[in-house]
């Protein structure tokens, strides 16, 4: 690899490992720029929808439930920038549901399943491990909201910062 093609691999893995190191450091300020950003997204999303309430003409609507539903959205939206951590726990509470629904599928399947052997134990832990797992974030889902964001986050920004960097000084050599 030519010395001059390196340096965006470089520079995007110093960036990826600062941003990681940032987001493991400050776990709370980062849940809570996700979380207003997210409330951003909501409030525009209502937004549309009201205006696509009104741009279509009478005849071709179905009803008011775009224009309800606009503005629950963006009073969600608002509700969602005034108090950001309302948002993060909302989605740590969605994310808790879904590892628990999950949980339980594998735990049915490890238990159900035909024969014998370590694939199904293993199914039935990971199953055991995903209910643990969203208990705790139903129990503590700012807590959750703050360990997703450290642990998917920041340890991946710095992974991939890793892989990057290392990339940059082992790449195929171009002419």
């Amino acid at each position: 690899m030519k010395e001059n093609s390196r340096i965006p691999y470089i520079i995007r893995g110093v960036l990826a490992i600062i941003l990681g190191l940032f987001v493991l450091f400050w776990p709370g300020i980062t849940v809570e720029i996700v979380s207003i950003l997210f409330a951003v997204f909501i409030l525009a999303n209502g937004l549309l929808l009201i205006g696509i309430s009104f741009l279509v003409p009478a005849v071709e609507r179905s009803g008011m439930m775009p224009l309800v539903l606009g503005v629950l959205l963006v009073i969600g939206g608002v509700f969602g920038i005034i108090n950001p951590f309302f948002i993060a726990i909302a989605l740590t509470a969605l994310i808790a549901v879904l590892a628990i629904l999950s949980g339980l599928t594998d735990i049915w399947v490890a238990l159900t399943a035909m024969g014998t052997g370590g694939a199904r134990i293993l199914l039935g832990l990971s199953g055991a491990l995903s209910v643990i797992l969203g208990g705790i974030f139903i129990v503590f889902p700012l807590l959750g909201a703050v360990v997703l964001v450290a642990v998917y986050i920041g340890i991946f920004a710095i992974a991939i910062g890793a892989l990057s960097i290392f990339a940059a000084f082992i790449g195929p050599a171009t002419a």
